[in-house]
């Protein structure tokens, strides 16, 4: 049984990823590795790079530890959670 934190990521075509996402602690998530990783579980479920991401949180037993805008979620893109920097 895991204690890392669930990302859940929100895609603007609706499809949505769930990944445990390691994080040092509680208090400091790391937003840029979860949407790297939503981003690489997007790709493989649908075989398509990512359309935007409108929504994400993180979570444990169901309770929301941190949620995320669509505005900081690009910002995350930008500083690395887009990895490949593929054309758009």
């Amino acid at each position: 049984m895991t204690t890392s934190p669930t990302f859940v990521a929100t895609f603007a075509d609706g499809v949505v990823t769930r990944m445990t996402t390691f994080c040092d602690n509680d208090k400091k998530l790391d937003m840029t590795r979860g949407v790297l990783l939503a981003r690489h579980a997007y790709r493989q479920r649908t075989g398509r790079e990512p359309v935007a991401l409108t929504k994400a949180h993180f979570e444990r037993d169901g309770t929301t530890l941190q949620a995320f805008s669509a505005i900081e979620l690009d910002d995350a893109q930008e500083k690395g959670g887009g990895e490949g920097k593929a054309p758009r």
